[in-house]
């Protein structure tokens, strides 16, 4: 399997459905704390996440990702995962 097809099978199994879930929890204590500034941070911080992964669905989708550009996207979602281990 090339870089590419990994980024998008990833992409569209875990990653984007994590970044879906963590979205609807947020919305979720918004609507309960509508003043809590961190919150609305965290959330614009979460969309702007989701919108660089669907474009990089897109990308994929119109054969525009190279294959450097998918290893290095995958190299940052191994980051991020080695990140939320070393904090648990």
């Amino acid at each position: 399997m090339n870089k590419i097809n990994e980024l998008e099978k990833i992409l569209k199994s875990d990653v984007l459905i994590e970044v879906d879930t963590e979205l609807k929890a947020l919305e979720k204590l918004i609507s309960k704390d509508k003043d809590d500034k961190d919150l609305k941070i965290e959330l614009d911080y979460i969309l702007d996440v989701k919108k660089f992964y669907d474009e990089v669905l897109l990308h994929i989708e119109k054969k525009l990702l190279t294959e450097e550009e998918a290893i290095n996207i995958l190299k940052d979602l191994e980051d991020m995962k080695a990140e939320d281990e070393d904090e648990v």
